[in-house]
């Protein structure tokens, strides 16, 4: 990838019943994350469509690769742990392409962050999401056009964490 350096980063949070440690556990469970960002996603053109990862919670390094739907295309993941700090913090670095329908190849680096903390009798989930590398800035990430595309993509990412929150807590009753 012709690196060109950007950053754009958004923030969503969201609560849940359940505990940190209950929700950090589903995080640590990369299989799990085809369900809630996958099979459980409100829109068949952003989701999680497969992830190749190991049995077992996630630790420091270990690598998985998942593909996904955009609305424009399929996005085509490898992805690293780079941080786990039990039960609040969970961080995963990923170079993505994405394949577009119109338009040519994006590719651009990821950091996927996410903070839990308590929250009355359950948690807070907050999840920040910084792009810092790309090889061309799409029109949507243009400066212009990143108010729209901040609420654009809080309001997929508040969806997917929501359905995380649920997992997490289906879990804690089980």
């Amino acid at each position: 990838m012709a690196e060109r350096s950007f950053e754009f980063r958004t923030l969503t949070s969201v609560t849940s019943a359940a505990t940190p440690e209950m929700v950090f556990d589903v995080i640590v469970d990369l299989r799990a994350h085809l369900e809630w960002s996958g099979e459980r996603a409100a829109d068949a053109t952003f989701k999680l469509l497969t992830i190749e990862a190991s049995e077992g919670p996630a630790s420091l390094g270990t690598t998985l690769t998942s593909t996904g739907s955009n609305f424009n295309g399929t996005f085509h993941d490898r992805s690293v742990v780079a941080a786990v700090t039990r039960p609040n913090r969970f961080i995963l670095e990923t170079d993505t392409r994405l394949d577009r329908r119109r338009g040519r190849t994006w590719e651009a680096h990821f950091v996927h962050r996410y903070d839990i903390e308590p929250y009355g009798d359950g948690s807070r989930i907050t999840y920040t999401e910084t792009i810092q590398r790309v090889n061309y800035v799409p029109y949507r990430l243009r400066f212009w056009a990143r108010p729209i595309s901040r609420m654009v993509i809080n309001r997929a990412d508040a969806k997917q964490l929501d359905n995380l929150a649920r997992l997490a807590e289906e879990r804690s009753t089980a």
